[in-house]
């Protein structure tokens, strides 16, 4: 499977239509960042695509089969899925948790092999967390646990990731690493990725393409260039937004 299609999905909850006729679509290997300002429905279609969330009210989203139709194991296999909020209340440590992640790769006995305690020691290296290995999850800070659970979603081995808000709670350091991170991800491990992420500027710098969210409108999908106007962002966060290059990296800037 080389792609995940997001086809005219208009979808909301409470009896209230939140996304509108959504267009896009994840290759294997691409790393993706979805922006948009607060309430345009990031979250929702993080989950709708996941499959973890209501059906969409219309459209579909699209494989070799609908995900709709794959059972929980198999969707576990094709796709991961971070929420953007998880409150840990069970005393595991960071190497039981990142383990759970290869749980979709089990065989009917449940049990682990030596690929998956492999796997998920190798994504605990990955996120330059071996120090945190045996502590309690109970004892992490907002930054660490976020790091254990993208840790988790990485061992899943999956063609698709999808992480709501990956960065958030992390400084300016952490954010640069692990958004480094996961666009090496993509590219050596053939994964297509899409995450959420508050900042477009950030995103204009990591992604191959910006799908922008505005509140109650259609999805933009393209490059940053494409993407990055000053027409289109005025119109989606409602300020008064110039457009600049980045003097360092010579990416699309805005300047609110």
């Amino acid at each position: 499977m080389d792609e995940l299609k997001v086809c005219n999905l208009n979808a909301g909850w409470n009896k209230r239509q939140i996304l509108f006729n959504i267009n896009i679509s994840i290759k294997k290997g691409e790393f993706i960042c979805l922006s948009g300002p607060n309430g345009s429905g990031k979250s929702t279609l993080l989950s709708i695509i996941a499959g973890v969330q209501t059906e969409p009210v219309f459209g579909n989203i699209k494989e070799s089969v609908p995900i709709s139709c794959l059972n929980i194991k198999q969707r576990a296999k094709t796709v991961s899925y971070m929420q953007q909020k998880e409150f840990p209340t069970w005393d595991y440590s960071v190497k039981d948790i990142v383990l759970t992640g290869r749980f979709p790769h089990t065989n009917f006995t449940g049990f682990y092999s030596k690929a998956d305690f492999y796997a998920a020691e190798k994504a605990i290296e990955q996120l330059n967390i071996e120090n945190l290995a045996n502590k309690s999850i109970l004892e992490l800070s907002g930054g660490e646990f976020q790091k254990a659970r993208i840790a988790r979603a990485v061992a899943q081995e999956t063609e698709f990731m999808l992480l709501d808000e990956p960065v958030a709670g992390l400084d300016f350091t952490y954010q640069e690493e692990l958004l480094s991170l996961l666009k090496s991800i993509a590219k050596e491990k053939n994964t297509g990725i899409l995450i959420s992420i508050h900042d477009i500027n950030t995103a204009a710098r990591f992604a191959q393409k910006i799908a922008l969210l505005p509140k109650f409108k259609p999805c933009l999908y393209g490059t940053p260039e494409q993407i990055m106007t000053k027409e289109n962002l005025c119109a989606a966060y409602n300020a008064n937004i110039e457009i600049c290059t980045h003097p360092i990296y010579k990416t699309p800037l805005a300047v609110f």
